[in-house]
């Protein structure tokens, strides 16, 4: 999902093309990446950028936050601290990899060098050939990675899968001649090599685990809350609507948050909170409330990307943020935020239709080769 005055662009690949057609909604990452390199230098405000310099520590004193960083050139470091009156945080929260705490894991590891991976380090569907997989999980990342190695990895690659599969996909990206379902991993045995599911089923010499398990949330340069992300279930606690922190609304976070739409849902918090730090938005709610907005939540949802996904509450999502935001100030060239539109659903439906008709197509092509070689 594009920006609102900023359609993705038209350039799809070779791969994009066979596997979707011309009518592809997916992109390239490298297409995505200059596209948004494009829409921010267009205005110079690359003139703003500080590259290549870490945040080593951010804590607010005497009502400014003051900010710790750190450049390395021609082989040293240069240490400074800056002052500023709000700090917005958009470092993303797809960076630290999630294992699940499995018995036996940490020692397989470390008997097995290598075997154990997450979705995070997969580069090439090559590095896998031959190989004999298990993919654990059952959402994107674990799509992905399946139908990546399907014609190079060892027949057939085992998808580790506790509980069921993300609901709008449900089972059609396991149905597949290549692939065979195993429930969640129950203990792994570092004197054997031998991984063991919750089924009382085993499998023995595993080139290849990847966990395609999902993220958690780190602030490291954030002292007081990383230390409450450390005592939270894989969520962003004490903030308001996935943005605003409650005790403290100058800081503020962007991009944290999952569930689909995502670029135009970063937009809708970046406008949102540029009124609110310019002191042209509406108010946030009672601090009451917040802390009430979040309680209900975590009962709701405990924690991990149910916790922190807009699915499917996107209107909700949307007309919030845009009410908060109100209109541009006059006189300013400000973003004015739409209504939500309905059609959008659409859009997003398209997507995951697109998805399920490429597995199908797949699982059709290789079902009709295995006729084909059965007759012969």
């Amino acid at each position: 999902m594009s920006y609102t005055q900023e359609p993705l662009p038209t350039k799809l690949s070779t791969r994009t093309l066979e596997d979707y057609g011309p009518g592809s909604p997916f992109r390239h990452h490298a297409t995505i990446r200059e596209w948004i390199e494009g829409i921010f230098f267009r205005s110079n405000y690359d003139k703003l950028l500080e590259l290549e310099t870490t945040v080593e520590r951010a804590v607010k004193e005497n009502g400014e936050w003051v900010l710790t960083l750190r450049k390395v050139a021609s082989g040293r470091n240069y240490w400074w601290r800056e002052t500023f009156d709000a700090l917005v945080v958009s470092s993303g929260h797809y960076n630290i990899p999630w294992l699940p705490e499995l018995p036996g894991l940490v020692e397989f590891d470390k008997a097995f060098p290598k075997v154990i991976r997450h979705s995070k380090h997969f580069r090439r569907a090559s590095e896998y050939k031959g190989k004999r997989v298990v993919v654990v999980g059952s959402s994107v990342s674990a799509h992905e990675i399946i139908h990546e190695i399907l014609d190079v990895a060892e027949a057939p690659v085992y998808a580790s899968i506790r509980g069921e599969p993300l609901p709008a996909f449900g089972w059609e990206p396991f149905k597949h001649p290549r692939i065979s379902v195993k429930p969640g991993i129950s203990h792994l045995e570092p004197q054997t090599g031998r991984i063991h599911f919750t089924d009382g089923s085993h499998l023995e010499n595993v080139d290849a685990v990847i966990f395609g398990t999902g993220y958690t949330f780190s602030f490291p340069f954030l002292p007081d809350v990383q230390e409450r992300v450390r005592e939270a279930d894989r969520r962003l606690p004490g903030v308001y609507q996935h943005t605003w922190n409650i005790e403290d609304p100058t800081l503020t976070f962007v991009g944290m948050l999952g569930g689909g739409f995502t670029f135009r849902a970063y937009e809708w918090q970046a406008v949102a909170v540029a009124r609110f730090l310019a002191g042209r938005s509406k108010p946030l709610p009672p601090i009451p409330e917040q802390l009430e907005w979040e309680r209900k939540r975590v009962a709701e949802k405990r924690g991990g990307k149910d916790y922190y996904s807009i699915a499917p509450n996107y209107e909700e999502f949307f007309e919030l943020f845009r009410d908060i935001a109100g209109p541009p100030a006059p006189g300013t060239n400000g973003r004015r935020l739409p209504p939500f539109d309905p059609k959008l659903l659409e859009v997003w439906s398209g997507m995951v239709t697109a998805k399920l008709e490429g597995w199908q197509r797949k699982r059709n092509a290789a079902e009709n080769e295995g006729l084909v070689r059965a007759k012969l």
